[in-house]
């Protein structure tokens, strides 16, 4: 079985190894050219996380891409608090591009969106939402090809609907900023960054302008030297089950 994942701060990737099979990088994928070609006979799927009740624009330019050949579709969709209409947008993004999913679930993970909740109070209560638990049930779901389109509540849907009615924050990149006496320019923020955003001038980051807000640059940093405007926390996530070195390759 073949995984496809997106992942910033290793909840999507700790899904998609739980899933067990052959996981690939949803960003080495689309470093190729032209339209991307798998086939599996056991399966495929797709791992990734919710952004404002969004699909990662590196999610949506592989849906557009992929022409996948296998006999089993799935697609597990990571979140924080509320997901939205994800599933749905993931469903009929799918079906614009010829991909019918058998399956798509969403599972609550630790959100890390420093600018909404206190990601460390979120890391502290991460037990009461059953992650561990929940991760084994989709595990099962997918081993034994299950067959079912996941439908949001009634808080998703209203949520998703004002989400989507909102305009979205341009230049999100235009909050960060650098602690320079913490900061010893490792680099390590460009490496993570799925979209090559950053640069190091003169041994310091450089946001260019087109962020996906996925925050791997600061949840990452050895650190700790980057910030946020507005930041709810300054405490930093990666799912303990992910090292860094595994989210740079």
């Amino acid at each position: 079985m073949t995984v496809i994942y997106f992942s910033a701060t290793g909840n999507s990737l700790a899904v998609a190894k739980r899933i067990s099979g052959k996981c690939v990088s949803a960003v080495s994928l689309l470093r190729e050219n032209g339209p991307i070609e798998l086939s599996d006979p056991e399966g495929i799927g797709i791992v990734a996380p919710v952004y404002f009740g969004q699909l990662p624009a590196p999610v949506s330019e592989l849906l557009g891409r992929a022409r996948l050949n296998a006999p089993y579709l799935f697609a597990v969709l990571t979140y924080g608090e509320l997901a939205g209409r994800a599933a749905r947008h993931m469903r009929r993004e799918g079906e614009r591009n010829s991909i019918r999913f058998d399956y798509i679930r969403t599972i609550k993970m630790v959100d890390n969106n420093f600018t909404i909740v206190n990601v460390e109070k979120q890391v502290r209560n991460a037990g009461r939402k059953k992650i561990p638990a929940h991760m084994e049930a989709i595990a099962g779901d997918v081993k034994l090809r299950k067959n079912s389109i996941e439908r949001p509540g009634l808080a998703d849907r209203i949520v998703g609907i004002v989400e989507e009615l909102l305009p979205q924050k341009r230049n999100f990149d235009s909050g960060f900023s650098v602690e320079a006496d913490r900061c010893n320019g490792c680099g390590t923020c460009a490496k993570v960054c799925p979209n090559g955003n950053i640069r190091l001038v003169g041994g310091r980051p450089q946001w260019q302008g087109d962020c996906l807000k996925c925050t791997a640059c600061y949840h990452n940093c050895p650190q700790e030297a980057i910030r946020y405007r507005g930041e709810r926390s300054r405490f930093c996530f990666r799912n303990p089950e992910i090292g860094l070195r595994e989210l740079i390759n």
